[in-house]
């Protein structure tokens, strides 16, 4: 038995140690670019546009973020990183000081009499931009819509970011994704041809084992919550979806970083409230990543230049791009779930459907008609999803079921 516990202690301490020097690896490579990125930031027009300068400088690479969220978590990375960087970086205590005083001492008049200035340039910018530089997707590529009110939405194949934008000098676009309520979003519709039954996808390649859900009161404690995915789950096979009988009130959605469970341990817990009685779901992950989208977006004549080899050209003029008397937001998908755009589904080309709540395409303007075209290039019929935002955020205790909603093994 002693030595069972030897043996347990030697493989923790190498484990702890192993990991430790994975972290530090990942820091160590990281630091460098981000004291140089942080160095060459000149200006910074708000506290907001501060903060969101440093976290991009700081965003590891994607395979880099892989490699970390097998041994660890974001927060525990980023800890580690910023108290390495400031020993690691000359001056960087200097520069940090310089930069915030230079938000902290901006006169708020002057600003607001500066931003009035840049109305006529807002106004000329608003509309939709092809985001696939060229270098076309399978998939669709992604767009930034910048709407009426100051906000954004970049639409990609397997995410959603929300944000607000802001002119900066008359001649920079400054993009600033939303500090969420929640990690994650639910679009919802009323599908007539499912009856009493209710579907929910998930978009994007980071839902996991775990991701959790239930579509039950939250009321009882502590709450199940079912993963997503299994844990060992494998051969993917898009879109994902799951399907269960009748109609939620609600759906609470949780993230475990370190899928653990302890005894009056909590989680917090995200509850939309299914007010409009929806039955066919699309939840998207949240994410606040730019992706290594530059800080200052060139504006051009009907086009924003990220750098010289990479132009969005404005396809839509503003007048397509309003948000509501309500803020919602609206999306189209077809039953493969591929976007499109919300201009092309209001155009002439379409003709809204009410027996099955849907889009039709107007097939007499084309002389062929193809019948067996897969679901995810079908273009003739298409779905509108609205988001749900009766939004409820709370600390829950809570249990792990042992099955899944969605089991995917290879055999």
């Amino acid at each position: 038995m002693k030595n069972i516990a030897l043996l347990l202690f030697t493989l923790l301490i190498t484990v702890c140690t192993s990991k430790a020097q994975t972290i530090e690896k990942l820091a160590e490579n990281n630091i460098a670019k981000s004291c140089k990125c942080i160095k060459k930031i000149d200006r910074v027009t708000s506290k907001l546009d501060f903060e969101n300068k440093i976290y991009s400088c700081s965003v590891l690479r994607k395979n880099d973020s892989i490699a970390l969220l097998k041994i660890t978590t974001f927060k525990e990375y980023e800890k580690f990183h910023l108290s390495k960087l400031p020993a690691d970086c000359d001056g960087l205590e200097a520069k940090l000081e310089q930069l915030r005083q230079s938000y902290i001492t901006t006169n708020t008049n002057s600003l607001d009499a500066t931003q009035t200035k840049y109305e006529t340039i807002e106004k000329s910018i608003i509309g939709s931009y092809d985001l696939s530089f060229g270098k076309k997707s399978p998939e669709g590529s992604s767009t930034l819509i910048l709407y009426n009110q100051n906000e954004y939405v970049i639409e990609s194949f397997d995410a959603l970011q929300v944000g607000t934008w802001q002119v900066v000098q008359g001649k920079y676009l400054h993009l600033f994704p939303n500090k969420s309520k929640s990690p994650l979003t639910i679009y919802g519709r009323h599908n007539p041809n499912i009856g009493d039954s209710t579907y929910t996808s998930f978009l994007g390649d980071r839902f996991s084992y775990k991701t959790l859900i239930t579509y039950k009161e939250p009321s009882k404690s502590p709450i199940s919550l079912s993963p997503i995915f299994n844990k060992d789950a494998n051969c993917f096979n898009f879109p994902y979806i799951h399907k269960t009988s009748g109609k939620p009130d609600q759906i609470s959605l949780a993230y475990n970083q370190n899928y653990e469970e302890s005894e009056n341990q909590e989680i917090t817990l995200y509850t939309f409230k299914n007010s409009k009685n929806f039955n066919d779901f699309i939840i998207f992950e949240h994410t606040r990543n730019l992706d290594g989208m530059p800080a200052d977006i060139l504006i051009g004549d009907n086009k924003l230049i990220f750098d010289e080899d990479s132009i969005a050209v404005k396809y839509s003029s503003h007048e397509e791009n309003t948000v509501d008397a309500t803020n919602s937001r609206f999306i189209f998908y077809n039953s493969g779930y591929k976007i499109f755009k919300s201009e092309l589904i209001n155009s002439k080309q379409y003709n809204y459907n009410k027996k099955d709540n849907n889009y039709l395409y107007d097939k007499s303007l084309e002389t062929t008609y193809e019948p067996d075209i897969s679901d995810y290039h079908n273009y003739y019929q298409v779905n509108k999803y609205e988001k749900l935002q009766d939004l409820t955020k709370e600390q829950k205790q809570f249990t792990i079921a042992k099955k899944s909603i969605i089991y995917t093994v290879c055999d």
